[in-house]
């Protein structure tokens, strides 16, 4: 998106308070200032958002400025730090509050009473307000108070269920996936529809996103299982019930790279006797009653995937791979966050781009999930370092003198 004028934007002149901290609050916020709006973030210098204080970061660096997951959620805004917990502070967030069209945290209930940003406060002050509130637990019933991250949810919401196998203990997703992915999207799709019929009405109108319940939402499989059939979901790795072999099977180590995985699936018959005979040079697999028809491979995969981990285990893993794709046969390198960075279909398409960050210098950050052919979205400034716009904001829309602002920092309201 670097050069598109900001009139381009879908979202050109909305004006977002963000007062959210972590992963899902602000990578919501990160999705509505790459599609134009204007995203000023709130902090303290007592009560940073936490992830400024985590890995990674460049070899040897120190700071609250220099976290590679802030930065990447947090590119495109403007960072002020005030102290909404003094009652000074707490005028001036009302203030923003009025400057605002949207209002997101993440923070919990008692926070969010804390600082003084209810919905009946804020919608007083802000009628046309959007204000999306995003509590692991949501605003309502006997668990709202619960505090936790997307670890906690993706054990919550029965998401660590689903991934190993049945004979293990549930292994998880080996990431916070909640926070990354489903609540982000979802407080961005309600806040454009509520922006939608804020637009429309001048109503504002109050988003309660339970981080909870947005998880459970993608796990529909499972639950409708049980609600259908009355069976219960049986963790299988990578095994399905349409297709055998489908797994990942270790390739032979290399020189500018080990431990390297395959990733393949035969859907019919024809994709495995295409395996077996010509890719594998075994027809004699392709043969062996044990694997006739799928059902047969199915109850015979321990010793399928046996004979075909060994077979793989000598293979040159991209050769392999360019083979069974040419054969038509579903394949894939499992690929490493370095193998992302640099693939060639992602680079050409530029999903990723680089921007340069003050402290942490150029670094790679991710674009948005989806590209629209008429309104340009995307990243073209680096994340703030810790209340960089402080300043100006208190000056441009705070109406503060650099007097004010003098005394106010000498106070802790503004720091």
């Amino acid at each position: 998106m670097t050069g598109a004028s900001a009139s381009q934007r879908p979202l050109a002149g909305v004006r977002v308070l963000d007062l959210s901290w972590f992963g899902a609050g602000p990578i919501a916020g990160r999705a509505l200032a790459a599609a134009g709006a204007d995203v000023i973030k709130v902090e303290t210098v007592k009560r940073i958002d936490g992830l400024r204080a985590m890995a990674p970061r460049p070899r040897g660096a120190r700071g609250y400025n220099l976290s590679g997951y802030f930065n990447n959620y947090n590119a495109n805004k403007r960072s002020v730090t005030i102290d909404l917990t003094t009652e000074r502070g707490h005028e001036l967030g009302l203030t923003l509050v009025r400057w605002a069209d949207v209002m997101l945290t993440n923070m919990t209930n008692r926070a969010v009473r804390q600082v003084g940003m209810g919905w009946e406060t804020v919608s007083r002050e802000n009628p046309r307000l959007v204000a999306v509130y995003m509590p692991m637990m949501g605003t309502t019933g006997p668990h709202r108070d619960f505090q936790g991250f997307g670890a906690m949810l993706t054990a919550i919401c029965g998401m660590n269920y689903l991934a190993g196998f049945a004979e293990n203990r549930p292994v998880g997703v080996g990431t916070n996936y909640p926070d990354y992915v489903v609540n982000p999207m979802h407080a961005y799709i309600a806040t454009l529809a509520a922006l939608r019929h804020a637009r429309a009405t001048g109503e504002g109108q109050a988003i309660d996103v339970s981080q909870d319940e947005s998880s459970v939402a993608a796990m529909s499989l499972p639950l409708f299982m049980h609600d259908n059939g009355g069976g219960a979901y049986v963790r299988a790795g990578n095994r399905v019930p349409y297709a055998a072999p489908h797994g990942a099977y270790r390739a032979r180590d290399t020189a500018d790279r080990s431990d390297r995985w395959v990733a393949l699936a035969c859907l019919d018959e024809g994709q495995w006797q295409t395996l077996a005979s010509e890719i594998c040079g075994h027809p004699e697999w392709a043969e062996d009653a044990r694997f006739l028809t799928l059902a047969d491979r199915l109850s015979n995969e321990e010793g399928l995937d046996s004979l075909l981990a060994a077979w793989v285990s000598e293979q040159d893993g991209e050769e392999l791979v360019g083979r069974l794709q040419g054969a038509g046969i579903p394949a894939g390198l499992v690929q490493n966050a370095r193998e992302m960075l640099e693939d060639e279909h992602v680079r050409e398409r530029g999903y990723f781009v680089q921007l340069e960050h003050a402290e942490a210098g150029l670094r790679w950050y991710d674009g948005p999930g989806w590209r629209m052919s008429e309104s340009p979205v995307g990243l073209d400034r680096a994340a703030p370092m810790l209340g960089e716009h402080t300043f100006d904001v208190a000056m441009d829309l705070l109406g503060l003198s650099a007097d004010e602002i003098a005394d106010l920092v000498a106070e802790g309201v503004l720091q």
